[in-house]
């Protein structure tokens, strides 16, 4: 079988590397492609995730190209990941929407608007390609962001074949097993809500509940993703977890305070690092594996560390320490993004059944969406395939946002379809961080403006 990538030319390519790779075998992957067509960042970062995947698994085939339709034939998995205007699309998302005093994240609210101008059209025309040239039976993972947004639209153009994927809901998770110290393969919870604003409830690990030690943890606020919510939340909620990007919305007014005090978003912060990262690389010699892996590591530790942390007035009390690249290389895998499609193939080809995040269509799994609502939901995984959980009982406060935001999404669709920009107003006019017809339309009108090479003229 052959997986592609594309945008494999992404600054975490390596990772994605390291991931497949060491799966490949087990799942009968005999070919990786990474696809980029930013030839000098194909070089350095898909040259390192060649590397990286040479040492973890010499006999798997590992290619490099510009070419989309050579990458795409044949395919019978495929990974998007791609970042359309690069680091300085969001630095001028992030800046056009600090200009009017509102957050410009780059999944949520005006910054999740601009990047899906950018994001759904060439995907869009991706999945066209896929679905000519790749394999019967293609199986699309969209990584891209906002994941959400583009896997609704995606859905809407008949791509039925495409899973939305993020890795935020299986690293907390993750993190929630290693918490209450539960084995990760007993322990289960059920995650529903859109991408980025979703919500965990009825955590079990061995089936037996174990949703009141998490909560009643003492260190639940101190050592998990929960550190960015007060309790008195937790309790408004019904005690259901956040997922960490709903600090945006429950804390908009410390989030754009904490920007304003700093001068600047995160989106600037990583243009620099990416940028200082690539000028030291360049530098260096290309056949010094390890001096430029090192380059690359200090860099991505120090993205990390900034996660959040502008946003929030937090560091991340993770350690980030840089490995080698032999500790890398022989560090077991933890995953991310990637586990989730991966764990998927498994599944499916009757490898293992396995619960984890998916978005999905509604399907009636939230009885208060439509059908063809695309959700961020706990789905159970076998060769039979895809089965959601059914979500009950959903408290009003969830509810009320989930809406809210879904009809964002929906009409964000519909105006990038459409080209119409009454709907695109309308869309920034009912969402929660922005929240005013007047600050829509100048949003609006801007980023149309500025974007015009990816979306063309707007009626």
């Amino acid at each position: 079988m052959k997986l592609t990538v594309l945008g494999g030319g992404g600054v975490r390519s390596p990772f994605l590397a390291k991931s497949l790779t060491n799966k490949a075998k087990e799942l009968g992957i005999k070919k990786l492609v990474f696809m980029d067509n930013d030839e000098e960042k194909l070089k350095i970062y898909g040259g390192i995730a060649k590397r990286v995947a040479a040492a973890v698994d010499k006999d798997v085939i590992f290619e490099l190209t510009t070419d989309a339709e050579e990458a795409v034939t044949d395919a019978n998995y495929i990974i998007t990941t791609l970042r359309v205007g690069q680091d300085e699309g969001r630095y001028q998302d992030e800046k056009t929407a600090q200009k009017y005093g509102v957050l410009g994240q780059e999944t949520t609210g005006a910054g999740g608007f601009a990047m899906s101008l950018r994001s759904i059209p060439v995907l869009v025309e991706y999945c066209k390609l896929i679905n000519k040239k790749s394999a019967p039976g293609v199986i699309i993972f969209n990584f891209t962001n906002p994941s959400g947004l583009v896997t609704q639209a995606l859905r809407n153009e008949g791509f039925d074949n495409v899973y939305g994927i993020c890795d935020g809901p299986s690293h907390f998770t993750q993190q929630l097993a290693d918490f209450i110290k539960a084995d990760r393969e007993k322990f289960d919870i059920t995650c529903y809500g859109l991408n980025h604003l979703s919500y965990f409830r009825d955590a079990k690990a061995d089936g037996k509940d174990v949703m009141n030690d998490i909560l009643n943890h003492p260190a639940l606020f101190s050592e998990t993703e929960m550190r960015l919510f007060d309790r008195q939340l937790l309790h408004i909620l019904h005690d259901e977890l956040p997922n960490e990007y709903l600090y945006f919305f429950y804390y908009n007014d410390k989030v754009v305070d904490s920007i304003k005090k700093n001068g600047s978003a995160r989106g600037e912060l990583i243009k620099d690092i990416n940028k200082r990262m690539l000028e030291e690389i360049k530098r260096t010699d290309i056949n010094d594996t390890d001096k430029i892996f090192e380059i690359y590591m200090r860099h991505l530790m120090e993205r990390e560390k900034s996660y959040f942390a502008i946003e929030s007035g937090q560091v991340r009390p993770e350690e980030f320490p840089v490995p080698t690249f032999e500790e890398y290389v022989n560090t077991p895998d933890e995953g991310g993004y990637s586990s989730i499609a991966l764990n998927f193939i498994k599944a499916v080809n009757g490898k293992g059944d396995i619960s984890m995040t998916l978005l999905v269509p509604n399907n009636g799994s939230i009885k208060e969406l439509n059908d063809e609502d695309v959700i961020e939901i706990t789905c159970d995984i076998s060769k039979d395939g895809v089965k959601q959980r059914k979500i009950d009982n959903i408290p009003d406060a969830q509810m009320q946002i989930i809406r809210t935001i879904k009809m964002f999404e929906r009409l964000t669709v519909e105006a990038i379809k459409e080209k119409n920009k009454e709907k695109a107003i309308k869309a920034l006019m009912i969402h929660p961080l922005i929240n005013t017809y007047n600050i829509a339309e100048k949003i609006t009108d801007e980023f149309l403006e500025l974007y015009k090479e990816y979306i063309g003229e707007w009626k």
